[in-house]
């Protein structure tokens, strides 16, 4: 008879107990499905089943992998910089801000003599035109004091902003 139409014969009851007593496996099938008891009132007897061999260790071996504990410094902590301002940026911009006020204020051709000639047409006391400053000798370079040009001011504001700007801290 094939196992599977000993397994149709274990569900339908109709199975002869002698074949359970040989076949482990069917033998296990039937005490899961109709338990030990049962079996045992049928006279049906445990089949004896084969001695698993376990194999024991002798102490010497190691089972798990064990890797090398490497230790792990903590990352060196960054220094701090102190915080600065940029001090050599102030100061310029201090001096070219100042030079720009005083143009504007006083003229430079009252404290710097840029006249050729005592007599000559371009009036030294007045203010230098920054636009005009590389052809300083013309009289369209001067004019009065007081009197802002649009350079000036954009001058003076972007000045103003780096001056600002190195006071802040790194």
């Amino acid at each position: 008879m094939s196992s599977l139409d000993e397994i149709k014969n274990l569900l339908d009851g109709t199975l002869n107990p002698e074949s359970l007593e040989d076949n482990p496996e069917l033998y296990e099938m039937a005490e899961s499905i109709y338990g030990r008891e049962v079996l045992e009132q049928m006279g049906v007897e445990a089949p004896e089943r084969p001695s698993e061999s376990i194999v024991q260790p002798n102490g010497d071996a190691k089972h798990e992998v064990q890797m090398p504990i490497v230790p792990i410094a903590p990352p060196e902590p960054i220094p701090e910089t102190p915080k600065s301002r940029r001090w050599g940026l102030f100061v310029f911009t201090t001096i070219a801000i100042s030079l720009i006020l005083t143009n504007l204020v006083v003229g430079y051709g009252s404290f710097i003599p840029l006249c050729d000639e005592p007599d000559s047409e371009t009036n030294c006391e007045d203010k230098l035109i920054l636009s005009e400053i590389a052809n300083y000798q013309s009289p369209n370079s001067w004019t009065e004091t007081m009197e802002l040009e649009l350079i000036e001011i954009g001058i003076l504001v972007f000045l103003f902003g780096i001056m600002l700007f190195s006071l802040r801290k790194k």
